[in-house]
């Protein structure tokens, strides 16, 4: 069995934010150097078709890029851009799991793909563009988004 179907090889993730609060639980497996991120298509992540609204499905993606990114980076970064593309329903129940890779990082943005699954078919795929927060020479970038500094 591929390791990534067991949703016991995975940890819940601890402190998760208000918003993934509210929409997980979320979970985190690390297979050598690559991150994945999963979680169960529940009835509050549902539409009234029973099959997850696509709008988790991007959120999701969301945070499994944003998070790569500051894992790998061990920068703070902020979502500048999603693009999502849905390729096949997850219905109540599934288990949707996923990764992220860095395609490139400059010293202000990461530029990310994604990749969602549910046994070992793609069901959904993303690009997204990371707003790096703290620029790689310590330099805080904060100021082109003064907002989100505070």
């Amino acid at each position: 069995m591929n390791q990534l179907l067991d949703k016991n090889t995975y940890t819940k993730d601890t402190e998760p934010s208000p918003f993934s609060e509210l929409n997980g639980p979320f979970y985190t497996k690390v297979v050598g150097e690559r991150i994945y991120k999963a979680f169960e298509v529940l009835p509050k992540n549902c539409n009234k078709a029973n099959i997850a609204h696509g709008g988790i499905l991007v959120a999701f993606s969301d945070g499994v890029m944003g998070y790569t990114a500051w894992q790998q980076n061990q920068l703070p970064c902020l979502t500048a851009k999603i693009n999502g593309n849905y390729i096949a329903p997850a219905k109540l129940g599934s288990w949707v799991y996923g990764y992220a890779d860095i395609v490139k990082t400059t010293n202000e943005i990461t530029f990310t793909t994604c990749k969602l699954f549910i046994d070992e078919k793609v069901i959904f795929t993303a690009d997204g563009i990371f707003k790096i927060l703290v620029k790689k020479n310590g330099e805080s970038s904060a100021s082109t988004y003064p907002a989100y500094a505070d």
